[in-house]
């Protein structure tokens, strides 16, 4: 800030040789007698020589400074051990991370916020899904997939309900039948290319991906191929959802609208 003050537009008068004279013997009275010295800091000797003396130099120096910075603050990210952390590490993380987070590959990565838009429509299917699902099934939400490695969490899950407890924090992929993803603007290649591949080599049956288009929800369903390990197409459902996998399914898809 300093430099740039000295670069500026100044007053006829303003000369760069007198300013930093100035600063020179401000700072040496400063530093020879601090507490009777009528500049009892160098926040106030800035602005003697800058505010004071030169009033349209800040002026311009004030003008030309560059928006604000973003504000940020810290978050505690743990530090992985040579060998990545593991699912089995996951309680004890979500007591030190602070904000949501996801097991990739060993590695916390730190998940963004997700849009309103996105909020709704997990609402609307998960109770959706819960009217018509049958009792051996529970819908769950933001739930982990023990990967070992990593623990990708679907927005809306079917779960086989003896796998479900009052503490579960993730499941066991042959204890999901349904993994779907909604997607944002800040996730579209991972939930059009990454989860797809990693759902589909964990053997998770059944894959939804659910686009925003034009705000309408419209719901991409996936089968697993009987050999595994790729998903196929089931159809594309707009207004009304009908399929029969992971159990009979004919529900509407409501409007998102707030």
């Amino acid at each position: 800030m300093l430099a740039d003050m000295m670069r500026s537009p100044r007053e006829p008068e303003m000369d760069r040789r007198e300013i930093v004279e100035q600063l020179r013997e401000g700072f040496a009275r400063l530093a020879a007698n601090p507490v009777s010295s009528r500049i009892h800091t160098r926040e106030d000797l800035l602005r003697e020589v800058f505010f004071d003396r030169y009033p349209a130099a800040m002026a311009v120096a004030a003008h030309d400074q560059p928006e604000e910075p973003i504000r940020s603050r810290l978050v505690s990210v743990p530090v992985p051990p040579p060998e990545g952390f593991t699912t089995a590490d996951l309680p004890r993380l979500t007591e030190v991370v602070d904000g949501s987070f996801e097991l990739e590959d060993g590695q916390v990565v730190m998940m963004a916020p997700a849009t309103h838009w996105h909020d709704e429509v997990v609402y609307a299917l998960k109770f959706g899904l819960r009217a018509v699902a049958p009792r051996e099934f529970v819908i769950a939400t933001e739930k982990g997939i023990n990967l070992v490695e990593s623990a990708p969490e679907p927005d809306v899950l079917v779960v086989s309900r003896e796998a479900v407890s009052a503490v579960s924090l993730m499941f066991d992929p042959s204890d999901v039948h349904l993994a779907v993803e909604v997607v944002s603007p800040n996730t579209k290649t991972k939930d059009r290319k990454l989860r797809p591949l990693q759902y589909a080599e964990a053997g998770i049956k059944c894959f939804w991906r659910v686009e925003n288009e034009d705000d309408e929800m419209v719901v991409y369903a996936f089968e697993l191929l009987p050999e595994g390990g790729q998903y196929v197409p089931s159809g594309v459902f707009r207004k009304q959802l009908r399929l029969d996998r992971p159990f009979p399914i004919d529900v509407e898809l409501p409007e998102i609208t707030w």
